[in-house]
Parts: C-alpha cells; structure tokens; sequence
C-alpha cells in the first residue's frame, strides 16, 4: 500500500523518511549495488524494530504483557503503519535487486546470435537425390467408396435429375 507524502512524514523520524525517500522511482537506479544492499540492510533492521515494537505494543493494549513504557500502550496502529511503510520501501529495494540479477543472468543479443551461427554451420546437409528424377513420383489412389459417375448418390446427380425433369414437361 502507498502511502502519501504527508501519511510517511506523519509516521516516520528524518532518518527513516531520508531512507523511504531513496527508495522511490528513478532513485534506486542511482544508487550502486554496496548502497543497495546497505539501504537493504538498514530498511530491514528499522523495519524489524517497529514490527517487534508494534507486537509488543498489541500484546500490552490486550493485558497479555506488561508495560515498557511509562505508561501502557493503547494503540499500535502507528507503529504498525510505520512498520508497513518500511516493507514497502524494501521490497522496492528487493525489486531492484532481483532486476539487476536478472540483467547480469541474461545473455546478450550477441552471444545469442553466436550461438545461433555455430548450430547453423554445425548441422549436416540436407540429404538431395543424385539425379532430377522424381520415381514412380505420385500415383492416383482410386477411392473404392465413390460411387460410379451417373449415379444417382454421385456429385453430378443433380443436375442430371434436373435436366430429365425439364426435358419431361
């Protein structure tokens, strides 16, 4: 879920907007891949602290545990927004990994090709005959269930029939 620039300014600290904010479109193709997987690495590790405080914080609101705190938390909706917001930007940090992988494992048009030439220059000849002559070459196979030409169940039937009703008048 995105959220807007005013709902993350809300929810997160300077530092963790500056680290969302790395995160979005056109941004992360700036960044190399040690910035990448260290932006990783900080995004999981705050991400983790708000998931554990907004579990903790559940678990107090619901009498299971005791407070941390001063006093007993009545909500955790903030923190677990802030915890949702920081699994977005990794995950966009996630994607871009995952794309730059894929860029480097994919082969290139010119080795594509290459390969492509060697298997065609590779392959056997196709087989011709010596001599231009084609055999015995086709041969008409009688149908055995086409019925005789002038039969009533024939093709020209029809307009046979038509031509004896005419001649009849």
């Amino acid at each position: 879920m995105s959220l807007s620039a005013k709902a993350l300014t809300r929810l997160l600290d300077k530092g963790e907007l500056d680290l969302v904010g790395r995160t979005r479109r056109g941004k992360l193709a700036g960044e190399s891949d040690g910035d990448l997987r260290d932006l990783a690495r900080t995004l999981r590790e705050r991400r983790n602290r708000a998931r554990d405080l907004a579990r903790q914080q559940r678990r107090e609101f619901r009498g299971k545990a005791a407070p941390q705190g001063a006093r007993p938390a009545s909500d955790n909706r903030g923190t677990k927004a802030k915890a949702d917001a920081l699994t977005v930007a990794l995950k966009r940090v996630g994607a871009e990994q995952t794309r730059r992988a894929e860029k480097l494992r994919a082969p290139s048009q010119r080795s594509l090709a290459r390969k492509a030439l060697a298997l065609k220059q590779g392959r056997d000849k196709p087989k011709r005959p010596a001599s231009r002559n084609a055999g015995k070459g086709m041969q008409a196979v009688e149908n055995p269930k086409a019925a005789k030409s002038g039969a009533l169940n024939d093709a020209g039937a029809r307009p046979a029939l038509m031509r004896a009703k005419i001649a009849r008048r």
